[in-house]
């Protein structure tokens, strides 16, 4: 059911292939494995689009695009996995990420004023260190979950064929 919901919501190939941005990818991302549902490419997709909803970077999508790629994902699901990172949640997000890097780096939390550019350059690693550590852990929890649900999901399939 999901498998079709999504087919429906999914831009024509024709339409992709305009896209100016995809373009970046080549022909590579036309591939009819990266538009297969599998527990594999699902699995892999979670976990590229959630460690790319992590990073501090505009454009999160085609981290998203390209680590799935590289790794054999389900496009339109690493795609939408990257949404985690919303208006909504961006700040707690990298507030977290934040204090999680001044911790492991040993640094004092700073205050922030009303000079963006000393702010900036002393913010960056704190965040980087925390987003990519919480990006790892997300996505390997995301993996593994994905894997595990699934695993459920057939197990519960077949003891209801038995009965």
């Amino acid at each position: 059911m999901i498998q079709r919901w999504l087919r429906s919501k999914m831009p024509s190939q024709a339409s992709l292939h305009q896209h100016k941005l995809l373009k970046l990818f080549g022909e590579r991302w036309l591939d009819p494995d990266y538009w297969r549902y599998n527990r594999h490419s699902v699995a892999i997709a979670i976990a590229c689009g959630l460690f790319a909803a992590w990073l501090p970077l505009p454009l999160h999508s085609l981290v998203a695009i390209g680590l799935a790629i590289l790794l054999r994902g389900y496009l339109p699901l690493a795609i939408a996995m990257v949404w985690v990172n919303n208006p909504l949640t961006i700040a707690p997000m990298f507030y977290v990420a934040y204090h999680l890097g001044v911790r492991l780096l040993g640094l004092p939390v700073l205050e922030f004023s009303h000079s963006l550019e000393h702010d900036v350059a002393s913010i960056i690693w704190p965040l980087l260190t925390g987003a990519l550590l919480l990006g790892l852990v997300s996505a390997l929890l995301g993996w593994l979950l994905t894997h595990l649900y699934w695993r459920y999901k057939i197990q519960r399939a077949w003891k209801a064929r038995r009965r």
